[in-house]
């Protein structure tokens, strides 16, 4: 082979390699599929997390238009509790120290009873009784009719002194939970309460690690309840005697929502599991992602769907209840801390971004809104208002509170 001709194979030689090479390089730089806060599903079977593709949220394109109340009632202080409807009567509270039972139909104050401080849990309502706790560590029971007190029962001293910042997320106050004549309720220490509901005396309590910020779900005679030391228990509802513990990996700030024998609940982890009512065993976890911070929105089940929100993950998702797949997720301003409800194939859900929404159940799509005020307290944490106030469903009406001071109606027509 002459001179010439093995100088011409060696270029083509050299150039081939480089072509190769730049090829290999131009693969390893491109981007993964998967963004990196896509949802994860894991089952007991797998030993690492399975990668889902993250779906797009549903077009809101034109927008969705925008709603007026029925009606608003003001207050003199954020209202951060849940509305509860009973026979025609609406009781939520306020950071103003008071209860309020409102008049459904003429939304005219009955009366209002006041505490001594603020009133952010959910009340129970029973036998024209109804209770509730307030951050002065009082569990009351009060007359309907009249707001009349009948009894208040002392949850002790709390662990930690209310701060600026639990001012705002970590406040530690579980809503009551009222079954077969005894009210539960969790405390801002160890203790987690039976109490009597007629005479508010002491039937047993069942020591925890911290506090108790979750509201106990009371199911077929066993409770079930998140608590600050990572377990979500259940527990005799007749004895107190722990039935079993399951370990979420970090704080249980929802409420345990259980349908068709298994409960499903949310932890800083940040996970959501499905966990079997009777063993505690997992069935299934869906994975926030580990940059956003924890699930905060207690879960709402309907028709083998799972609605969740989040705390600062700004989405509303919907799971299969039964794999833990990810159906579609709704893109909320600000933070979803309140916890879902779901009435006629529609989802309700509001953000601290200053908007409620009306959503599709089956496809996500926003149906419409209503924007609420600013918060009344100094905007902190990027908190400037909007909802935490979980909504209820009553006659075709919503009610729920927001951070502006107001309780809010309105209508599910369309």
């Amino acid at each position: 082979m002459s001179h010439s001709s093995w100088n011409t194979l060696s270029l083509l030689a050299l150039v081939a390699l480089l072509l190769s090479a730049c090829q290999s390089s131009r693969a390893a730089a491109q981007p993964p599929a998967q963004p990196p806060d896509s949802p994860t599903v894991t089952t007991q079977a797998e030993v690492s997390p399975t990668s889902l593709p993250s779906p797009t949220p549903a077009p809101t394109s034109p927008p969705a238009p925008l709603r007026s109340p029925l009606w608003t009632f003001p207050t003199n202080g954020e209202v951060w509790s849940s509305p509860t409807v009973a026979d025609g009567v609406v009781y939520f509270g306020s950071d103003d120290h008071f209860l309020y039972a409102l008049d459904a139909a003429s939304h005219q104050l009955i009366w209002k009873f006041e505490t001594g401080d603020l009133v952010r849990s959910r009340p129970a309502v029973d036998r024209r009784v109804v209770y509730f706790t307030s951050d002065d560590n009082f569990l009351y029971a009060l007359d309907t009719q009249t707001g009349a007190e009948l009894w208040r029962f002392d949850l002790g001293k709390a662990n930690h002194p209310r701060g600026p910042l639990a001012q705002y997320w970590d406040y530690l106050q579980s809503s009551p939970a009222v079954a077969e004549g005894v009210v539960y309720v969790g405390s801002a220490n160890p203790n987690f309460y039976a109490v009597d509901a007629r005479t508010g005396q002491e039937k047993w309590r069942f020591t925890l690690k911290y506090s108790t910020r979750s509201s106990p779900a009371v199911v077929d005679g066993t409770v079930y309840v998140g608590e600050s030391d990572l377990n979500v228990y259940a527990i005799d509802a007749q004895t107190g005697l722990e039935k079993w513990r399951f370990d979420t990996g970090s704080t249980v700030i929802p409420s345990p929502t259980v349908v068709d024998g298994v409960v499903y609940v949310g932890s800083k982890a940040p996970y959501v599991y499905a966990l079997d009512a009777q063993t505690g065993q997992e069935k299934w976890r869906f994975n926030y992602p580990p940059s956003i911070a924890w699930v905060e929105s207690s879960a709402a089940v309907a028709n083998g769907t799972v609605y969740v929100g989040s705390s600062d993950w700004r989405r509303l998702n919907a799971i299969d209840a039964a794999t833990g797949q990810l159906k579609w997720f709704f893109l909320v301003k600000g933070f979803p801390w309140c916890s879902p409800a779901v009435a006629d194939g529609v989802v309700y859900i509001g953000g601290t971004g200053g908007y409620f929404y009306a959503v599709d159940a089956e496809t996500g799509q926003e149906m419409w809104n209503v924007q609420t005020g600013k918060s009344l307290v100094t905007e902190t944490y990027g908190v400037s208002g909007g909802i935490v106030s979980s909504p209820v469903i009553a006659d075709g009406v919503i009610y729920f509170g927001s951070l502006d001071g107001k309780l809010y109606a309105l209508s599910t027509q369309p």
